[in-house]
């Protein structure tokens, strides 16, 4: 193995702002040829870094981080576009080797490599390191493994089981892409854009005391627990809005509460419960997390109403964007109701929507799809 050295593109080729490349590598040629390659700001032989270790430096006058992601196993990270790959590539090949039989591979569409090429697709779309670790799992081999094991099991009662198992987790697999929606929904001057600022740590939202004053739907992403999120600041709903910016105001935020998996119904305390309050808590649909953030009190000005009466399932929250108060016990309560349970490291998921809808077609009616012809396609 000694001089031997392997190049795969990982991101798509043409221009692009970022570029990753792994390259294996074995014996002691080529890794100094890495280390004559890359100049670390720290000083650091690659060859020396620990495994994980990240180095910024550069690389024939261009700036790149470096991974060590294992003995012989290097990611780079360089400007896009094709000339900087196949620079790179070339200077870590044998000298006299011409660009033209570079071992330079990227993982294509074909039948062999279909279903790591659709799971790596979704890996790099991945905003945390905590959903890119589900994804790395099905990438080297979870996926693949949950496949063949239904490809060889012949019982179809057995099959039928085990297929629910694994389409039980569709939302989920889903969700380590895509952000978790969080509508913050209420009456105009509820304090929603206060309280989201709280929630995010920054000013995101306008606030202003005037009511009506967020017209058009602000989003924020954040991290909770690992998992990603979008808050959505929304306009105040009310029956009758006072012109027409306001109205579309108003209506986007109106198709926000049915596209979203969780609304946070922010209420002025200082009001107390009022029917059109109970008319948006009716208006979010039923399989939509909620929760009553009973807001601004803070405020003296005799205390805030009495809570209202609830069922049991109804989860309310007292707050106050200007003391903190309930804003970590918001920021807990998402990411508990959005993903009470995760599957264990062994478990296949459906990360690829494609071949989700597929086998939950079979699952619907196995008599109009072949199960064979599926697995056959991916395997």
């Amino acid at each position: 193995m000694n001089g031997d050295v392997k190049v795969t593109q990982l991101t798509a080729s043409g221009r692009g702002a970022v570029a990753v490349i792994r390259v294996d590598m074995a014996g002691a040629e080529t890794s100094g040829r890495f280390d004559s390659c890359f100049q670390a700001a720290n000083g650091m032989l690659p060859s020396h870094a620990a495994v994980g270790r990240i180095l910024y430096g550069m690389w024939d006058g261009e700036d790149v981080v470096v991974v060590r992601v294992g003995e012989h196993e290097w990611e780079i990270h360089c400007h896009g576009g094709d000339a900087a790959v196949a620079r790179i590539s070339q200077q870590l090949t044998v000298v006299d080797q011409p660009l033209d039989s570079l071992l330079l591979e990227r993982v294509d569409d074909t039948s062999e490599g279909r279903l790591e090429t659709a799971v790596l697709e979704q890996l790099l779309k991945c905003r945390t390191r905590r959903t890119a670790s589900f994804l790395l799992s099905q990438y080297t081999g979870g996926l693949r493994r949950f496949l063949t094991t239904l490809s060889d099991q012949e019982d179809a009662a057995t099959n039928a089981a085990v297929l629910a198992d694994f389409l039980r987790w569709r939302t989920f697999a889903s969700h380590l892409t895509t952000p978790w929606r969080a509508a913050v929904i209420g009456q105009p001057n509820a304090g929603k854009s206060s309280l989201l600022n709280a929630i995010i740590g920054y000013e995101r939202s306008i606030v202003f005391d005037q009511p009506g004053t967020t017209r058009d739907l602000v989003e924020a992403e954040l991290t909770l627990d690992g998992w990603p999120f979008l808050l959505i600041d929304t306009a105040g709903i009310r029956d009758r809005a006072s012109n027409d910016i306001e109205a579309i105001g108003v209506e986007s935020a109106r198709g926000s509460v049915a596209s979203c998996d969780a609304c946070l119904l922010v209420v002025d305390s200082q009001k107390g419960w009022t029917n059109a309050d109970a008319e948006l808590l009716a208006a979010i649909p039923a399989d939509c997390q909620s929760v009553i953030l009973w807001n601004k009190t803070d405020l003296s000005h005799g205390g805030p109403a009495p809570l209202p009466q609830m069922s049991d399932a109804t989860k309310i929250i007292e707050t106050s964007a200007i003391d903190g108060i309930g804003i970590e016990d918001v920021i807990t309560w998402l990411p508990t109701v959005m993903v009470p349970s995760s599957p264990d490291d062994a478990q296949g998921l459906p990360v690829v929507e494609a071949l989700a809808t597929e086998l939950a077609d079979y699952a619907d009616d196995p008599s109009s799809v072949s199960l064979h012809d599926v697995l056959a396609r991916w395997l």
